[in-house]
């Protein structure tokens, strides 16, 4: 077995805790958020979901055969369509909308700080430069996707407290 899978597999169960955190928030706080608490709740769902299938997405297409730059550019493949299916998906639109309106040094820091390390990884893996890195590639933006999720799961906490501190 491929050594990355090891780790692949690592990262998609706790992309799964964050899944669980998600809907455990908002199991637990029906009708107490705000409407952006609703919205961010919702994306660290998605994008953990995400990084679940982009963590697997290569472990499952080595079982049908593909190995080396092949399986890594495939699953880069995959992830990225995955990734963008997810942020063109309308019901991204009012949270990506709410963010740069509310918050645009967030908004700054999720297309610059965290987006890009996502798709600059994957569209290099896609096109098959680095033949000898795609795997790590690869891996880069599966972590930091995973690292966008926790940015959300935090200012979703930060905003609880904010509120809080504030209705005291």
């Amino acid at each position: 077995m491929n050594p990355s899978f090891d780790l692949l597999v690592s990262l998609a169960e706790i992309a799964g805790i964050f899944v669980g955190f998600g809907a455990l928030i908002v199991l637990s706080h029906q009708g107490d958020e705000r409407v952006p608490e609703q919205q961010m709740v919702r994306q660290v769902v998605v994008i953990g979901l995400l990084t679940l299938v982009g963590a697997l997405l290569p472990v499952g297409l080595a079982q049908l055969g593909l190995d080396g730059s092949l399986l890594w550019r495939w699953s880069s493949g995959g992830f990225f369509a995955l990734i963008w299916f997810a942020l063109l998906h309308p019901s991204s639109w009012p949270l990506i909308i709410a963010q740069a309106r509310s918050n645009p040094r967030a908004a700054a820091f999720f297309w610059i700080v965290l987006e890009t390390p996502i798709q600059v990884p994957l569209i290099l893996a896609i096109l098959g430069f680095f033949p000898a890195k795609v795997a790590g590639l690869y891996t880069v933006a599966v972590v930091v996707n995973l690292i966008e999720a926790a940015q959300l799961l935090a200012q979703i906490v930060y905003a609880r407290v904010a509120r809080s501190g504030a209705e005291e």
